[in-house]
């Protein structure tokens, strides 16, 4: 077996009609940002004390479009944030190198209801936090506008794989 390291995150969006029927899935690699790093590595490490970290909670959307960046500890613009409803963990094999890792996935799961994250503008962004508002920003992406409407349900499932 290889050791192998580093973070990974991969967005999932699903946008499904009052039918149940997927009418877009958009699917993005995102940028696991400093302050998720140090998240992991305090949690890791069983940091105590007045600034505590804690674990991640909620998945945030917005309308910005620039670039995710390394230093961002919030969305450029927040258009609604809803709690992480399910998480599930998976182990598997990667073959790379000529060697085999053991890896382990966390799925995350939160869902936009019809009357949620209703944007004028399409949401363009979304990231992982440690709490219902500011918090510790774990993680970022942009993808192609998606315009939620009521008659739309939004699902994020994020996998970040170690």
């Amino acid at each position: 077996m290889n050791e192998r390291e580093d973070m990974q995150g991969r967005l999932t969006l699903q946008l499904t009609d009052e039918q149940g029927r997927v009418v877009m899935q958009i699917s993005r690699k995102n940028r696991i940002v400093k302050t998720g790093r140090r998240l992991v590595a305090e949690l890791f490490a069983g940091v105590t004390g007045g600034t505590s970290p804690s674990k991640v909670t909620h998945m945030a959307v917005g309308t910005d479009k620039t670039v995710a960046g390394d230093d961002q500890t919030k969305l450029g613009a927040e258009a609604a944030r809803n709690p992480i409803t399910e998480v599930t963990f998976t182990e598997f094999d990667e073959t790379s190198g000529g060697g085999t890792t053991r890896r382990v996935k966390a799925t995350l799961k939160a869902i936009f209801d019809f009357g949620d994250a209703n944007a004028a503008q399409p949401l363009t962004e979304a990231g992982i936090f440690t709490a219902a508002t500011a918090g510790v920003m774990y993680n970022r992406v942009v993808f192609e506008p998606v315009t939620k409407t009521k008659a739309f349900k939004l699902t994020m499932m994020w996998d970040i794989t170690f």
